[in-house]
């Protein structure tokens, strides 16, 4: 069977080593495209050439700028590539800029060099031998070595059999996951319209085929692809791709964007990753310090964020490897294990690079253990190591939406990650709110448990209580469980039948309240009065007056009531009974379907309440998650909350 193979290859060197005109004889096109570049003699922009090793495989070159002014643009071109060809001039050697990019390249990960040395008809041949060893040794590189001279071509032949034979052995880049292009160029060409260029990292794309521009989940139409410079039905991961799109305009294309053969929800500000500081580095970086980012194509601002110190203080230096957090200045789209350059905050000095653990990061505290432990845990070298760890040993809930959307990870890859794992009998999976989730077996039921002793206790100090609120008992357990499971636990349990819902609260199935005469009699009393109002939820004052009663009798006998979950508190006067919440919480949700942005006066006309009453109902429903409140609006964030909360058994 043959084997599509497409290896990329960049250069890497200092201004004027040779390296475009080197580009030029191995593959016979000149990248120097632009007039620019042509009139200063020198690459700006990333220049691009193909050559054809067989029916099967192709090596495409990326010759990338050697000007320190232009070392965003170097970057920007090396992420994707499979081999680097550096650079150096014989009659100048291993220069700074040689050094700082062939240190950007390492940190990307590439692992695979051969060195060039060029201009050799400018040094006496007795010393090449020299030249090649100062140059290793300045690089620290021990690779193959390759003479050229750039003028007549001697040289290139040998460079291009070795490149070719390394090709037809590369392996296969496997095309798992959803395609993923970083955009590096986007132009209009007449005739054909906007055309966007990348080096697909994942997946595979064909004519026809809807992509989503991120961050923002713009969708487009794939019109046309060209693949290693080729028209072609389809482009797939590993080879430069120019994709001609529909449905967008240039203006609304960004050179860093992602296209993504799925809408993503990991449209995110920070990020959670492994970082290490390069070796020249001459000073030391302090906590929250202003740095530039480069994921892909793209450059961010953000601020550093040290999850962890590897000497007492708050900064870090030359080789140290951190846990840290980059708070992005912007939104930005990325998937674990993707590759990124830290530079300071004038682009001067490249300070380092890493890879991304955790996209779509939540503020993690510094020096947390079981932060750092869950970090630790997304280094390992397998998804399916990640998974058992996550799940077995660190009995942590894992949403495998996020998950996926995370690892880049398609649903029957997932599937089978969860099988090559040794997982499906050992976990159990369970829906809340649409998301999907996976637990190891012993967390569903340690959280089982925690649950019924928190009931069974809560009835013995409140023999007289129907039972305890869901909310408050989720709040007893926080520190032990993670929310959604506490939902689908608590669910199930009532489900069997092992707990009962009743009036908002929960108890052990079979336990009845232990009431007096007099409890039963007063109950009875509150309950009717609140009952009665209508266009109003009553505050103390109200019931004071309605029942004729003095207020420390009212005040004893509706804390009682709300210590026993039969009434709740709005602010700190109102009080309203379990079933009217419920049907205020449902005529919410009905409002929201019909306009999802709403005002007070908006639900004050819905639920014929006055303004008062509706300004503390919405407060407490935004207090517990309910609603969000956006200036004088609000909208509905938690559609399943009063179901959850409130539901009747």
């Amino acid at each position: 069977m043959k084997r599509d193979i497409s290896v990329i290859v960049a250069t890497a060197g200092h201004v004027d080593h040779g390296k475009t005109s080197l580009v030029k004889h191995l593959s016979g096109v000149d990248t120097d495209t632009l007039q620019e570049e042509k009139r200063r003699g020198l690459s700006i922009n990333l220049g691009y050439a193909y050559l054809q090793a067989d029916a099967g495989t192709t090596i495409g070159f990326i010759d990338v700028p050697g000007h320190s002014r232009f070392m965003n643009t170097m970057i920007a071109g090396v992420s994707g590539i499979d081999l680097a060809l550096v650079v150096v001039a014989a009659d100048e050697g291993a220069m700074p800029q040689t050094v700082e990019h062939l240190e950007v390249l390492r940190l990307l990960g590439i692992s695979q060099f051969v060195m060039v040395i060029t201009h050799v008809d400018k040094v006496e041949p007795a010393g090449l031998p020299e030249v090649a060893g100062r140059a290793q040794s300045a690089l620290g590189l021990g690779c193959p070595i390759f003479e050229v001279n750039n003028v007549d071509g001697a040289g290139i032949a040998s460079l291009r059999n070795y490149l070719l034979q390394t090709a037809k052995t590369w392996v296969t880049k496997s095309q798992r996951g959803h395609f993923r292009l970083s955009i590096d160029r986007r132009f209009l060409l007449n005739g054909i319209g906007l055309v966007v260029t990348g080096t697909a990292i994942s997946g595979r794309v064909a004519e026809g085929d809807k992509l989503f521009l991120l961050p923002g989940n713009r969708e487009v139409k794939v019109r046309g692809i060209y693949s290693q410079n080729e028209k072609s039905a389809m482009g797939r991961v590993g080879q430069r791709c120019a994709l001609q799109l529909t449905g967008i305009e240039q203006s609304q294309v960004t050179c860093g964007d992602w296209l993504h053969a799925s809408a993503s929800d990991m449209i995110c500000n920070r990020l959670n990753v492994r970082l290490e500081f390069t070796s020249r580095l001459s000073y030391r970086v302090k906590h929250l310090c202003p740095v530039k980012v480069h994921i892909g194509a793209a450059l961010y601002v953000a601020k550093l964020y040290l999850l962890e110190r590897k000497i007492e203080g708050n900064d870090v230096g030359a080789g140290d490897r951190v846990l840290a957090q980059l708070i992005i200045d912007g939104q930005i789209s990325c998937c674990r294990g993707d590759r990124f350059i830290l530079r300071d905050s004038s682009e001067s000095t490249t300070l380092g690079g890493g890879v991304v653990l955790e996209p779509n990061a939540a503020h993690t505290p510094k020096f947390s253990v079981s932060a750092k432990d869950y970090l630790l845990a997304m280094e390992s070298p397998t998804v399916e190591e990640i998974l058992r760890k996550l799940l077995l040993e660190q009995q942590r809930l894992v949403n495998l939406n996020q998950f996926k959307q995370a690892h880049n990870l398609l649903s029957m890859d997932l599937e089978a990650v969860v099988q090559r794992a040794g997982l499906s009998d050992k976990t159990k999976a369970f829906s809340l709110r649409k998301q999907e989730y996976l637990v190891a077996n012993q967390y569903w039921q340690n959280t089982e448990q925690s649950i019924i002793d928190s009931v069974k206790c809560w009835h013995l100090e409140n023999l007289s209580a129907e039972g305890i609120q869901a909310g408050y008992l989720l709040l007893t357990l926080v520190s032990q469980v993670d929310e959604d499971l506490y939902w689908s636990v608590l669910t199930d349990l009532i489900a069997r039948d092992v707990l009962r819902r009743t009036c908002g609260c929960i108890c052990v199935s079979g336990f009845e309240p232990q009431m007096s005469a007099l409890d039963r009699q007063q109950w009875q009393v509150i309950e009717n009065a609140l009952g009665e109002y209508s266009r109003q939820i009553p505050t103390r004052t109200n019931l004071c007056e309605d029942l004729q009663l003095d207020s420390n009798t009212v005040d004893l006998l509706l804390q009682k009531a709300v210590q026993d979950g039969r009434v709740f508190r709005l602010g700190t006067q109102r009080f309203v009974l379990f079933k009217q919440l419920s049907r205020l919480a449902r005529g919410v949700s009905q409002l929201a379907q019909e306009m999802p942005r709403f005002a007070v006066v908006d639900i004050k006309n819905h639920l014929g309440l006055g303004r008062n009453s509706c300004v503390e109902l919405l407060e407490y429903f935004d207090h517990i998650g309910f609603t969000r409140r956006y200036g004088d609006r609000r909208t509905v964030i938690d559609k399943g909350l009063p179901e959850r909360m409130f539901a009747m058994s």
